[in-house]
């Protein structure tokens, strides 16, 4: 049976999503020693491809496919790095399931939502339907249908790596571990973005599928998203 979680217990539930610095330096759980050797054999895995992906005079990002994902590798101030991987897992009465996996020396956090895009690519009309949040090895939890409109503000930051608004923009060409990326868009987000929560430089690529992203830092700060990896099939559900 699954468990229904109110708002008053969110907040003690997933604490990971909600805050990403806190995941890599500073505020949150002290570093667990076991996530920080998963982390660490993740990140030795990581390799530098050679493929070069062409430049491309469309604008629109690639449509959503079931079985789309992105994988991205975020460093903070201090170095600290993390995983931040998205998939699109599923569809149901016209919404799409996404889930996003954050791996961190302070643990392992998978959170899957039901997003309907009312609006296309706005994340102002991406409406959430259902969210089921599972922390480390504790069993997966469901997000009272009642506290959805109270918590989707949390959850903002992810939902922002899937808009994307290409047309008009400066372009640069991108080395990054899943490769060389001709003719990348770069955009100065006006407000508030994705896991920095700051404006950020964002360089996307119609390649890359969900956010496009190839990588983002921070205005003003220190850090960097970068992607290590992407496939247009074979995301499998964390639930």
């Amino acid at each position: 049976m699954r468990r229904l979680v109110p708002l008053v217990a969110f907040a003690l539930v997933v604490p990971l999503a909600v805050s990403f610095s806190g995941l890599l330096s500073g505020c949150g759980p002290s570093v667990d020693p076991a996530a920080k050797a998963d982390l660490d054999r993740l990140l030795a895995q990581v390799t530098t491809s050679e493929e070069t992906f062409p430049p491309s005079e469309s604008f629109l990002p690639m449509a959503f496919v079931v079985g789309q994902w992105t994988e991205h590798r975020l460093t903070d101030e201090l170095g600290a790095a993390a995983l931040l991987t998205y998939k699109l897992v599923g569809q149901e009465n016209g919404a799409y399931w996404l889930e996003t996996v954050t791996q961190s020396a302070k643990g392992r956090e998978a959170v899957k939502m039901l997003v309907a895009l009312t609006q296309g690519r706005d994340p102002a009309g991406m409406e959430i339907r259902a969210l089921r949040i599972k922390k480390g090895k504790a069993a997966p939890v469901d997000v009272d249908p009642g506290a959805l409109l109270d918590v989707r503000a949390q959850y903002r930051s992810s939902l922002d790596l899937l808009a994307s608004s290409f047309e008009g923009q400066e372009k640069d060409d991108i080395r990054v571990p899943a490769g060389h990326f001709i003719g990348c868009y770069r955009i100065e987000t006006p407000g508030p973005w994705g896991p920095f929560r700051t404006p950020s430089i964002v360089c996307s690529h119609p390649s890359v599928p969900l956010s496009g992203v190839v990588r983002a830092n921070p205005i003003g700060k220190i850090g960097l998203m970068e992607l290590v990896n992407f496939g247009a099939t074979g995301a499998e559900s964390e639930f």
